[in-house]
């Protein structure tokens, strides 16, 4: 396991408020884990990727870079073409709170949306 969980005095915006109130209670339930540098996981690997992976798999989604970050990273560089990467606007966070439509979606109507989700 390489990324650590949340030390609770300290979550640099993880467990704000807008966040589902069954999520932050998982994420206080955790045990702290110490986190295990990539560098001891993946020893052959080179510096970029492992910056690349640090960055892309932090814990904090707050400090978690965004997609078109990633796609500028040193490590991508070669694969780089602005002219082909397109892009959309963010999802609207309330899109994930999933705690406020449980009671007003049927289970077919959940299969439903997960369905045509997946046939975009």
């Amino acid at each position: 396991r390489s990324s650590s969980t949340s030390s609770h005095a300290d979550d640099g915006g993880l467990l704000r408020p807008s966040k589902s109130r069954r999520a932050r209670e998982y994420i206080r339930s955790l045990p702290f884990k110490k986190k295990v540098p990539f560098r001891t996981l993946f020893p052959k690997t080179s510096d970029l990727a492992l910056d690349l992976l640090e960055k892309l798999l932090a814990f904090n989604p707050v400090k978690r870079i965004t997609v078109e970050e990633a796609l500028k990273h040193p490590y991508l560089e070669p694969y780089h073409d602005p002219d082909d990467e397109p892009t959309a606007p963010p999802i609207p966070e309330e899109f994930f709170d999933f705690d406020k439509h449980k009671d007003t979606l049927s289970k077919e109507q959940l299969k439903q949306l997960i369905y045509q989700e997946i046939m975009r």
